[in-house]
Parts: structure tokens; sequence; C-alpha cells
């Protein structure tokens, strides 16, 4: 029992010491301090690597250098003594002293001097010798001194790591490292490892200066030859510590370039202007002054971006591998950089089929559409690849020269894209949304190129009916009239034909990103450019003036066909927008793209177009049951402008105006979209014959027209169903 007590003692005793340390080490403050672990422990680590990838670099070379040093310093070092006597000199003397000894006869006139040896003068070293031991001795000193400053340096980086990450609380860690920075900067701890590698240098340039001198006694050849190569090697060393002075994209650079940097920048010779010319002396280190020049927005940025890109593109060979550099794009195109759209435009327009992403990107979709990759692979790269041709086909760039007019060359995606995105349709539907998106976009932009080449071509031969010329372009090409007269009845029987294919394909409600429709246009396009190259061929006479009035109308038919084809091609995306559970992909900007582009001053929208834009309102404004919510007021303010603007049917008209008044009346709406429909209402007034033209009609009128409506799309549409509290003629004849 009392050991039950002790251990419940010891129990709360340790629990309040853990509640009393997690309060202690609780701070508010810790979201705000995650924040800066989060930079700073990045730039530790980069910091502390980069010092021991130098030190061991360092270390490595000075122990071996000061190894060879030593060896020279061997054989070197004796020069500096007396040199040992000669041992045969000795022996001679000591023999000539004994035999003189034993000889009492000889005659004493023997020197005394062949007795004794010559008394020598005091030894003094050679000058050379002096010289070159003393270079190499201070070479191996100050290789030793750096090898010795590169362990305290790792040494340093170790306990600065241990004590910037060893407390558990975040907010100590913070504060820790916030104090120990302020210390590395204070006590220019940069610096110091920076003119570690000096010492090494210096070491170098000693050793070789002695080496001159060490055989100069030996062979003055080999020493002039030793000093050319230490003058050449000082020379290097001289250029490659100046050349990142005054050239930040050097890739050379030596200790010494930094402390030479800040005392030029101290003089004034090096620094940045500004656009008035003046010096700019705000960056502290050569590393922020490269990194300005290299992130500066200039005409050499973009040149490097797309040098590097073009490089990318290059080096991604697999048509599979572009799938991440598409996934940027959408955000660079709705960005605000204008470099980076200049740069996606240049990439797009490349001429070269492996980098120009205008065949790239269309060969990948095709790649798709196969079958023969995975279901989710495939679902992920066609996705990639129709965000990114919907989004370069919506990109405005803006250019310093833009372009006259459009052409084939200026052309992002053509008809074959169009085909990719159908068979990738069928083949994935899960990509239906974005399919239907960027297939209407495609088309539009295929559809501007004509109206900018059939705007050319009237301008010329409006030129031609004035003055007799045309553009310079044009007159390039003409021929003789004779060549004309043979051409001109096979040219206009083709254009005829063309464009009557066109009427044929648009009264068989054939859809607008259909390929064979814009193939067929492009047909057209090129028999009445070959009509107006015969117009100018004839010259100035009668015959070409005639020719030039027919081939005008033509062309001012081909602008009408145009526009309608913009018409059916908006009111097949409002059918797919209002039928679809969810929105398609960017269904606004898509919408509102191809609304712009019709020119409602030509538009004559055939009956069976116009009673299918106001099936498709009568959708848009009910309250759908499957998507429980209405359509975004911006594409429904889409809608009623277009509803007001195409519809002249007097029948279509009277329905639209029922619609849009039953929705005022019923379905409350933003003030905007309210607006835009007492609009509508207003322009459908003016379809309308003078004696239809009533006073606004009673609210249950204007539901019995709305239920009217209903009921004839219940007959065209068989799973349509009315709901019966609508159903108000019915309510209407069981009251009679």
């Amino acid at each position: 029992m009392e050991d039950d007590s002790i251990k419940s003692w010891t129990e709360n005793v340790t629990v309040k010491s853990q509640d009393t340390v997690k309060s202690r080490d609780d701070d508010p403050s810790h979201n705000m301090w995650s924040v800066y672990m989060n930079q700073v422990e990045q730039h530790n680590k980069v910091l502390v690597e980069c010092w021991k990838a130098d030190m061991n670099s360092i270390l490595i070379f000075a122990g071996l250098f000061s190894a060879s040093v030593t060896t020279f310093i061997v054989e070197s070092y004796q020069s500096l003594s007396p040199p040992d006597p000669d041992p045969n000199q000795a022996t001679l003397a000591l023999v000539l002293q004994f035999v003189l000894s034993q000889s009492d006869g000889l005659n004493s006139t023997i020197s005394s001097s062949l007795l004794l040896p010559s008394s020598s003068p005091p030894f003094v070293p050679p000058t050379s010798a002096l010289i070159c031991n003393t270079l190499w001795f201070l070479s191996l000193a100050f290789s030793l001194a750096c090898a010795l400053a590169a362990t305290l340096v790792d040494q340093w980086a170790r306990n600065y790591i241990l004590a910037t990450e060893s407390r558990p609380a975040l907010h100590k860690r913070a504060r820790i490292s916030a104090y120990l920075h302020i210390g590395l900067q204070k006590f220019q701890m940069n610096t110091v490892v920076e003119a570690i590698p000096t010492l090494l240098h210096i070491s170098l340039l000693l050793f070789f200066a002695g080496l001159v001198e060490f055989l100069r006694p030996v062979s003055p050849a080999i020493s002039n030859l030793m000093l050319g190569m230490l003058l050449f090697c000082g020379s290097l060393y001289f250029l490659v510590t100046f050349l990142p002075i005054f050239h930040s994209d050097c890739p050379y650079e030596t200790p010494l370039s930094g402390p030479w940097w800040h005392f030029l920048r101290a003089l004034g010779v090096v620094g940045r202007r500004d656009y008035g010319g003046a010096r700019i002396l705000t960056f502290t280190s050569m590393a922020e002054a490269r990194e300005a020049d290299a992130t500066e927005i200039t005409q050499a940025r973009d040149e490097r971006d797309f040098h590097a890109m073009h490089w990318t593109l290059s080096m991604l060979r697999e048509e599979w591998e572009l799938e991440p550099f598409l996934g940027f794009i959408p955000q660079l195109v709705s960005g605000f950089d204008y470099s980076a759209k200049l740069l996606l435009h240049r990439l797009l327009n490349h001429g070269d089929p492996t980098i120009g992403l205008r065949y790239r990107i269309p060969r990948l979709l095709g790649f798709c559409a196969e079958g023969n990759s995975n279901p989710t692979v495939a679902h992920s790269r066609s996705t990639a690849c129709l965000h990114a041709i919907w989004s370069l086909t919506m990109m405005a760039v803006p250019l310093s020269v833009p372009f006259t007019f459009s052409s084939r060359e200026k052309l992002a995606f053509d008809e074959e894209t169009l085909d990719h995105i159908e068979a990738t349709k069928a083949q994935i539907p899960s990509v239906a949304d974005c399919a239907d998106s960027t297939a209407a976009v495609v088309a539009r932009s295929l559809l501007d190129m004509f109206v900018d080449m059939a705007t050319a071509m009237e301008d010329d031969l409006s030129s031609f009916l004035r003055s007799g010329r045309c553009r310079n372009s044009r007159m390039v090409s003409v021929r003789d009239p004779e060549w004309a007269a043979m051409r001109s009845p096979l040219a206009t029987k083709k254009a005829k034909q063309q464009l009557l294919a066109i009427e044929q394909l648009l009264s068989t409600s054939v859809k607008a990103t259909t390929p064979l429709l814009h193939k067929t246009v492009e047909t057209s396009r090129q028999y009445l450019d070959d009509l107006v190259e015969v117009v100018v061929s004839y010259g100035d006479s009668t015959q070409g003036r005639a020719l030039a009035a027919e081939a005008l109308e033509y062309v001012k038919t081909f602008q009408q066909l145009l526009n309608d084809v913009g018409l059916s091609l908006t009111l097949d995306y409002i059918s797919t927008l209002v039928r679809s559970p969810s929105l398609p992909h960017e269904a606004f900007n898509t919408l509102r793209r191809l609304f712009i582009k019709i020119n409602f001053d030509m538009c004559r929208a055939p009956t069976h177009a116009q009673s299918q834009l106001v099936g498709c309102l009568d959708e848009a404004l009910e309250q759908n049951p499957i998507r429980r919510t209405r359509l975004p007021a911006s594409i429904l303010n889409i809608l009623l402008g277009l509803s007001g603007s195409a519809l002249d049917d007097p029948g279509c008209a009277m329905k639209a105006r029922g619609i849009i008044s039953h929705y005022l009346t019923i379905l409350p709406s933003p003030a905007l979209t309210r607006d835009e429909a007492l609009k509508a209402i207003s322009h459908l007034e003016g379809a309308l014959p003078v004696d239809a033209r009533s006073p606004p009609v009673s609210e249950l009128l204007s539901s019995h027209m709305y239920a009217n409506t209903k009921l004839e799309r219940k007959r065209t549409d068989p799973s349509w169903s009315i709901p019966p509290e609508l159903n108000l003629e019915a309510s209407l004849y069981r009251v009679g």
C-alpha cells in the first residue's frame, strides 16, 4: 500500500513537472516562428554544406601540397650549412706528417704549410639558397595554417548546426538561430571562410617563386622557363580575379575578387545605373549584383529565357516527357508576366517540329487518343494537353511589331488539332468538358484567321476597283491577261461551289467544331484567293473590273458565312454548357470569346438556329433539378445579350420574351442579370410586329407562354418532363 502511494506521488510530480515544462515551452508565436524556421533552416543547411565541401577540398589539397613542399625543403635546406671537410685531404696530410717525422735528413726548408691545412674563410650561404628556402618555408607555413583553419571551420559548422537544432521548442530554436545568425554577420564568418583559400593560393605562389630561385644556380634556362610559367599563371589569376567584377555572368572567381569589388565599388568604378544614368550603390556584395543582373526585366533576359527553354524542350525528346512542362502553361498565360507570355509565344511558333509547341502538344494529344496508355495516365496527359491548348489559343501577347493579318504561319492550332480533340473525346469521355471548351476556342481562332484573310481580300478588291492596283505583295504574283482569261471561268465556278458547300454544311446542323467544316472553309478561301489573283492579272481593264465586282460579292458572301459559322459555334457551345451536369473548363471565358467575335450587324441566324437558342435560353433560366443551381450570372448575361441581338424571327422572339419575363417574375436574380434581361426584352420587342407589341403581359399570361415553350421542348425532347405545377396550359383547360 505504501509502495502504491509512493508510485502515485511520483507520477503526480512527473506530470506536474511535464506540465510546467510544457507551459514554459509553449509560445503563442509558434506559427510565426515556424515561418522563420522554414527559411532559416534551409539557409543554414545550404550555408553549412557549402562550408564543409570547401573545407574538405582545401584539407585534401593542403595535405598533398604540404608533403610536396616538405620534400623540396629537405633537399634545399642543406645549402644553408657549411659543407663537411674532405676526408681524402685529411688523410694525405697525416701521411705526409708521419713521413717527415721519420726522415731527419730531409731539407728543413720544407714549408710547414705542407703539413698544416690552410685556414678557410667563414661559410656564407648563397643568396639564391637563402631566397629559395625563405620562400619555401613560408609556403609550408601558409599551407599548414590553411589546413588548420579548414579544420576549425569544419568544427565551427558542426557546433553551429548543433546549437540551432538541439532545442525541442520551436520558438527557442528560432531565437537561438537568430542570435547566432547575427553573430555570424557581426564577426564576418563568411569573410573568414572565403579568406582561407587565399592562404593556399599565397602558399602556391611562394612555392613557384622559390622554385625559380632553386633552379637559377643549376640551370638558368630552366629557371627562366619556370619564371615564365609563374608570370603566365599569375596573369591568369589576375584576369580571373577581375573578370567577375566587370562581368556578372563570368563563372570564374578568386578569393580576391570580393575585396577588389568592394574597393572598386567605393571608388565608383563598378556599379549599376538607373534610367537617368546615375550609379546605384545599393548592392552589398557581388552575389546581389549578379542576381539583379540575371533577374532584371530586359531584352537580354528574355533571350536567355528563350534559350533556356529551347534547350529544355530539346532535351525532352519523348512526347510523354512534355507533360510536366504543360502543367505550368495555364498559370503563365493567366498571370501578369508578359515576358513569360512572350516566351510561350516564341516557343509556340518555333519552326522546328521538335521544339514548337504547336507541333508537339497535338502529337501528345494524338498519342493519348490511340488508347495504348493506362486510362488514368491518358486522362491526366490529355487534360494537360487540352488545358495548354486552350490557354495558348486564348493568350494575348503584346508584340512590339504586330501581325498585319493572320496566316497559317501565325496560327497556333489548326484543323488537325480539332481532329485530335474529337478522337480524344471519343476515346476518353472523362475529358469531354475540357475538350468542348478547347475545341470551341481552336475553331474560333481558325475563323478569326479566315475573317482576317477575307478582310484582306476585300481590301485588295476594293483598292483594285478604285485605283486598278492592290497591295505590293499581291502585285508580285501578277500574270498575263491571257492566263487570267483562261483561268477566270474555272476560278469563278470553284468559288461558287465551295460557298454553296459551306451553306449546305450549315443547313445540316453540323457542329461548328467539326474539322470537315473548317477544311471546307479553307478550300473556299483558297479558291477565292485564286479568283483575286485572276482579277489582278487582268489588269485595269473592263473584264478585270467586272470580275473584281463579282469577286467582291463572293468575298462578302464568304464573310457572311464565316459570321454564320461563328454564331453556330456559339450556339453549339451554349447547348453543351446548359446540358452539362457541371460547367465545362473555363466556361465563361470561352463563351465570352465566342460571343464578342460575332458581328451582329451581319447576323442572319436561320430559324432552326434561333429555335436552338430559345431552347438553350429556356434551359439556362430554369431551376435545374439535376444540377440544383442555375448558371452563373456572368454566363446568363451573355446568353441574354445573344438572345436580344440574334433573334429576329417573330415566333422565336415572342417565346424568348415569355421565357425572360417568367424568369424575372418567378426566379429572383442579381441586379446585373435583371438589367440584362430587361435589355433583352427591349430588343426582342423590336423584332415583333407592331400589332404584337402589347403592353406588359400579366403574370398568368407570361407563365402560360413559358409553359407553352416547355410543351414544345417536351415534344422535341422525350427525355424531358414538365413538372405538374408548371403545366399551366393543362391547368387552364381544367379550369375551363
